[in-house]
């Protein structure tokens, strides 16, 4: 039974649609990119490829970062470079882990046909965190290793 054939109603003397346009409704309806989900599709895309470059940048700073640190850094001096390296590690393992969980999960949202730019929007946040929590670390090894290499300096004088 369908709403169109109640029974106990007369049928509808209206006929119904066209072959053209029943054709163009079915095309309309399985389109692959609706007005809808091309604006979901170009915000994933957006926030992934944002956060792609974010990662990419900070692996080249932490790179040049974790080699300026441990060009001075001697048993003489007192520091050791581990905690430097670490917080380096953090943030671009960490950026890169979440960003390929991103991945995953907005293209399976696609295949599924379910809104994905909240899952990237997500995915680029914690990123964001992740990269400041190993700046953080990072930056507190530089600063307890440059201390530890002014006291040894200081006291060798």
């Amino acid at each position: 039974m369908t709403w169109s054939n109640v029974p106990g109603r007369p049928p509808q003397s209206s006929p119904g649609p066209s072959d053209a346009q029943r054709a163009e409704w079915e095309r309309g309806g399985t389109t692959l990119f609706p007005p809808a989900k091309l604006a979901d599709r170009i915000s994933t895309v957006l926030l992934l490829v944002f956060g792609a470059v974010m990662t990419v940048v900070t692996a080249v700073v932490g790179i040049v970062a974790v080699a300026s640190v441990t060009a001075s850094c001697d048993a003489e001096a007192g520091c050791t470079p581990g905690g430097a390296i670490g917080g380096a590690a953090i943030a671009v393992g960490g950026a890169f882990v979440i960003g390929a969980a991103t991945i995953v999960l907005s293209i399976g949202a696609w295949i599924r046909r379910k809104p994905s730019w909240w899952i990237a929007a997500i995915g680029f946040v914690l990123a964001i965190v992740v990269i400041a929590w190993g700046g953080v670390v990072f930056a507190d090894a530089v600063d307890s290793g440059a201390g530890s290499s002014s006291s040894v300096s200081a006291a060798s004088a």
